[in-house]
């Protein structure tokens, strides 16, 4: 009797779902390797699979939310219970814009590139966001959001700023003092 090997076996469902929860998302940008003239800072593994899932969460209740809406809206007899469907089901609508077309997903980015005297790339899940040093209006420490905030001059949809949240570790205080050495040289 032969056994199969490992290379020619099917993956199972949970080698998928650890593959997901333990690596970064496939579809999220990722910075290259070292290109010239650029400076790269990463989060850990940890808080990049952290940010990541909390966003595929968002979707997931997103997902809920407009189900249980759409369920009431369809199978109640009662008009409270219609209004309620009709509720859940525009907040899930509304959700998924913010996440998305309003930027909310990339508040927490997990990679930033610094282009000297250009601007800045932010990567978030789904996201790849430049910012020209022009639009950065400071960087500054914050108590409320447990880390280091990256103000803008203007909201790109809802999106006022990025945090760079003090998980990131060493790498998070020196790629402040990078960005702030940046708007030092810009004035």
């Amino acid at each position: 009797m032969e056994m199969p090997d490992s290379s020619s076996t099917p993956v199972g469902i949970a080698c998928h779902v650890r593959r997901f929860f333990l690596r970064e998302l496939f579809v999220s940008p990722s910075p290259s390797p070292d290109p010239p003239g650029v400076r790269v800072f990463r989060a850990s593994r940890y808080w990049q699979s952290n940010v990541c899932g909390a966003v595929v969460a968002g979707i997931g209740a997103i997902g809920l939310f407009g189900i249980v809406g759409g369920i009431l809206l369809w199978q109640s007899q009662g008009w409270e219970g219609r209004q309620w469907g009709a509720g859940m089901f525009l907040f899930a609508i509304a959700a998924v814009w913010a996440l998305f077309a309003g930027n909310a997903a990339a508040v927490y980015p997990y990679a930033v590139e610094i282009e000297e005297s250009k601007g800045f790339r932010f990567y978030a899940p789904f996201k790849k966001i430049y910012m020209p040093i022009q639009e950065v209006q400071r960087v500054s420490w914050s108590w409320l959001w447990v880390g280091w905030v990256v103000r803008l001059r203007r909201r790109r949809g809802l999106l006022r700023g990025f945090v760079i949240h003090v998980a990131w570790g060493r790498q998070g205080r020196e790629l402040a003092q990078a960005i702030g050495e940046e708007l030092a040289r810009r004035v």
